[in-house]
């Protein structure tokens, strides 16, 4: 397999597509939400943004502590 810059950033999205979906599911399991439900509170966050954009590394931070920042946001 030849590594190229284009799989590097297909990469990074898929990287950050499972962040998403792990948050959204420790979101969901926290409060006893649905699923649709956890990711319209993950998607409201500003979180959400920071991590589409890389801001400070976001996306490089684990998926526990993420979900957290999304339920502080939330209060």
């Amino acid at each position: 397999m030849k590594v190229t810059e284009e799989t590097i950033a297909n990469l990074g999205s898929l990287l950050k597509e499972q962040l998403e979906a792990d948050i959204v599911s420790i979101v969901a399991a926290k409060l006893h939400l649905s699923p649709s439900q956890a990711l319209d509170m993950y998607y409201s966050s500003p979180l959400a943004q920071k991590i589409e954009e890389g801001e400070l590394g976001m996306q490089y931070l684990d998926a526990s502590y993420l979900a957290d920042e999304v339920l502080k946001a939330r209060l």
